[in-house]
């Protein structure tokens, strides 16, 4: 086990440090970082759905994509952002509770602070979120990030995002800012977040007696600014294109939502989209192309995805679901 704490505040560094280090190391890690105002969407999310552009553009609020599913994401320098890269056969992918039950007993040993695993992937205070979290699985690892809301601005996550009203619609809580609070808040001396970073980094020591701390080489750190070039800054991974479709659906279930778009020109499908904040195993784009082409009718889109176990795409959505959002009823 490693303990790697970021000395970048960009979001595009830190999020290529995660995969430059799940892909190049075999060993367990625990990476901390804090990043500058930034906005980060699931993998499987349409950038366009998430983010309030005129705001992003005005404050330049840097988006960038991660690897793993669920929910956009605001980051400023009150949250606090972990990484946990371990060993797994990822049969659990939705099974949050072992880096869950860190984060609430690191609050509990070092804060006094009474906290609840929520949800699919939040952990609360009194309902209201100050940790959000994802999880991919990568080969024989599993990749568990997640943020910790010391004294975020709210306000500005407000702003910076956009508010889909049916994800929330079986919640009591009205908005973006209504739905979070800051740690310090239930504080009676507020922290900062240099002494945050402190004891979350001695409370992950306390878990793993045999962690050791790993500094970045220049090689490497040239290797995962490489990766930022290509990849991270890009337009093309962040926001990607977004054509036009003449077919548009969703659904909200309790693994996420689901969003159908499709072109159907001469009965079939000749171009198709699909975006949510659910989990997966599996890249949706495997789908995607073997639907491109098939006749728009139930029994044929139902024949192509019998040959997919939907678990690894669209993790907690059934077939049937997936299905029947092919058509408005």
């Amino acid at each position: 086990m490693y303990i790697l704490k970021s000395e970048s505040n960009d979001a595009y560094f830190n999020i290529a440090l995660e995969e430059y280090i799940l892909k190049n190391y075999s060993d367990d890690f625990f990476i901390v970082a804090v990043n500058e105002p930034s906005i980060i969407v699931g993998i499987n999310q349409n950038t366009y759905d998430e983010v309030n552009a005129l705001y992003v553009k005005q404050n330049s609020v840097k988006v960038v994509r991660r690897l793993s599913g669920g929910g956009a994401v605001f980051q400023d320098e009150g949250n606090l952002v972990f990484s946990n890269i371990y060993s797994d056969d990822g049969s659990a992918l939705i099974d949050f509770s072992k880096v869950s039950g860190i984060i609430t007993n690191f609050l509990k040993d070092k804060l006094n602070l009474e906290t609840n695993f929520s949800g699919r992937n939040d952990v609360v205070i009194d309902d209201r979120k100050i940790s959000g979290q994802a999880r991919m699985k990568y080969e024989n690892k599993i990749l568990h990030h997640g943020t910790l809301l010391l004294s975020s601005n709210k306000k500005t996550l407000t702003d910076a995002l956009k508010y889909n009203p049916e994800k929330y619609s079986d919640r009591t809580l009205r908005s973006n800012h209504e739905r979070v609070t800051n740690i310090n808040e239930h504080l009676t001396e507020p922290v900062t977040m240099d002494k945050f970073k402190d004891l979350f980094i001695n409370y992950i020591r306390s878990c793993f007696p045999e962690a050791k701390t790993l500094e970045l080489t220049r090689e490497e750190i040239d290797n995962v600014n490489l990766l930022v070039k290509q990849k991270y800054s890009t337009w093309e991974w962040n926001y990607n294109n977004n054509p036009e479709f003449n077919f548009l659906n969703s659904i909200h279930t309790k693994a996420g939502n689901l969003d159908l778009n499709l072109n159907i020109v001469d009965d079939k499908i000749e171009t198709i989209k699909v975006f949510g904040d659910f989990f997966s195993q599996k890249s949706i784009a495997e789908i995607e192309t073997a639907l491109t082409g098939t006749v728009y009718k139930k029994e044929n889109i139902a024949k192509v995805l019998a040959d997919f176990d939907m678990n690894y795409y669209t993790e907690g959505i059934s077939s049937d679901e997936f299905l029947n959002c092919f058509f408005t009823k």
